[in-house]
């Protein structure tokens, strides 16, 4: 009898302890505090993410989770600050500012992959025009661009979208959201006009091996995407983007 007793006072205990969890209300941060609980979501998750992850986990309006965000962006511009805020295709990330980049790289221990000049025009002519199909790609490029595409795909920065409605279906590509990432780059309307592109340039060939292309120091380009997609930096690059209209 006392020990039936006993029971039940210990699970009367335990469910008033419950009842006072579940009726505790959640704490409310500051203005200051939302901005410093961003970041932190941010450090933590490494990987951009989305502003409707952002509201679910932070209980705020996108409207509202935009502002911390722009209050945070403020404060890492400093340069006292080694990190910064950047948007990619719509999604939140924290990154090392590039002033560092050499130093990371030499934490990191890895050496940068580069991609080829024709890799890189492949890639271009992919961003501008897409979807695209591969004989349009072949066209303005003037070689067939298989390999290239091959390596593209390998390394998550193109992807087929689609099929087109026509004799065999072939295949649409586009670019990805790592692309955007990679190139530092909001959205694809980030990309510079073409108003400015010149004549197409072509390329007397391409190699079918896609080793030999990774591996190609000579034709090395640029890591910076910025670099690669600015048309007043780099316009042998962009110049293969799309046919002049």
């Amino acid at each position: 009898m006392e020990n039936e007793v006993a029971t039940e006072i210990v699970e009367g205990a335990q469910s008033d302890t419950e009842q006072v969890v579940e009726t505790q209300p959640a704490r409310v941060f500051s203005e200051k505090e939302q901005v410093a609980l961003l970041e932190a979501l941010l450090l933590a998750s490494g990987d951009p993410l989305s502003i409707a992850r952002i509201q679910e986990i932070m209980g705020l309006t996108k409207s509202e989770v935009l502002a911390r965000a722009d209050q945070l962006q403020g404060a890492l511009v400093d340069d006292s600050r080694g990190i910064e805020l950047v948007v990619v295709s719509e999604k939140l990330q924290l990154r090392t500012k590039a002033l560092f980049a050499d130093h990371v790289r030499q934490l990191m221990a890895v050496k940068p992959r580069k991609l080829s000049q024709a890799a890189l025009e492949t890639l271009a002519v992919v961003a501008y025009q897409q979807p695209v199909v591969k004989s349009e790609i072949d066209k303005i490029r003037g070689v067939d661009v298989a390999p290239t595409l091959k390596t593209l795909i390998e390394r998550k920065l193109v992807k087929i979208i689609g099929y087109q409605a026509s004799v065999g279906q072939p295949a649409l590509y586009g670019t990805t959201e790592d692309f955007l990432q990679v190139f530092g780059l909001p959205s694809l309307s980030s990309l510079p006009a073409l108003r400015d592109i010149k004549a197409l340039v072509k390329e007397p060939g391409e190699s079918g091996d896609v080793a030999s292309e990774e591996n190609s120091e000579e034709r090395a380009a640029e890591d910076n995407v910025a670099e690669v997609v600015a048309v007043d930096s780099q316009p042998e690059v962009i110049e293969a983007a799309a046919q002049v209209q």
